[in-house]
C-alpha cells in the first residue's frame, strides 16, 4: 500500500497540492486527459516552477476556458463525473470528495443535500482542481492519504453568500474533529 503524507501545517490548496504532486512525478498530460474527460476543451492545466521563499515548488493553475463561473448543485456535478470517462478510483474520490462537501454545506445552510448549490466551488476550475488532484493521486500509485494538523486562516473574504469569516463555516464543519490550528494572517 502507498500512503502520501502531506504537511498541511502551512495550510493547503486545491492549486498547491496538484502542483506537488505533479512535482512528485504525476504526468501534466495524464491529467489533463482527466480533466478532458470531464470537460472536452474547456479546462486547461498549467504547470508553472515558481519560487516561494528561498524554495523551488511547481505551481498547478487549472483554468476554465469560455466559461463564466457557474452555479452547480451537488446533482450536476454528480453527474458530471459519473458521465465522464475517468478511472473509477477518480471517479470515486472526486464524487467523495464533493458529497462531503454537499454534506457540510447543507449542514451549515440547514438545508437539504439536494438543495446545495456550489458557488465558488461550481465553476469547472474547482472541478478540475479536485479531479486533477484525483487522478494524480491514482496515477501515481497512491492507495491512502494522510495529514498533519491543518492551518487554518483568519479574517474575512467576500463570497457569493456575502461577507464570510475565515474559516467559511463549511470549512469549520468539513474539519470538525481534525487537528487544526489557526496561524495569524
Amino acid at each position: 500500500m502507498t500512503t502520501l503524507w502531506i504537511d498541511a501545517t502551512a495550510g493547503v490548496a486545491g492549486d498547491m497540492l496538484l502542483g506537488a504532486l505533479i512535482d512528485a512525478g504525476a504526468p501534466v498530460e495524464g491529467i489533463q486527459a482527466a480533466l478532458d474527460a470531464v470537460a472536452p476543451g474547456a479546462i486547461q492545466l498549467r504547470r508553472e516552477e515558481v519560487v516561494r521563499g528561498a524554495m523551488r515548488a511547481t505551481h498547478a493553475r487549472v483554468i476554465q476556458v469560455g466559461e463564466q463561473t457557474v452555479e452547480r448543485t451537488w446533482s450536476a456535478i454528480r453527474s458530471l463525473l459519473t458521465r465522464a470517462a475517468l478511472a473509477e478510483v477518480t471517479r470515486r474520490r472526486a464524487l467523495a470528495a464533493f458529497e462531503r462537501l454537499a454534506v457540510a454545506e447543507a449542514h451549515v445552510h440547514g438545508m437539504s443535500v439536494a438543495d446545495v448549490h456550489f458557488h465558488e466551488v461550481g465553476g469547472l476550475d474547482a472541478i478540475g482542481d479536485v479531479v486533477g488532484v484525483c487522478e494524480a493521486l491514482r496515477l501515481l500509485g497512491v492507495d491512502e492519504v494522510e495529514a498533519s494538523w491543518v492551518a487554518l486562516g483568519n479574517g474575512r473574504i467576500k463570497a457569493a453568500h456575502g461577507l464570510m469569516p475565515v474559516p467559511a463555516p463549511a470549512v469549520l464543519e468539513l474539519t470538525r474533529g481534525w487537528q487544526v490550528r489557526s496561524l495569524p494572517g
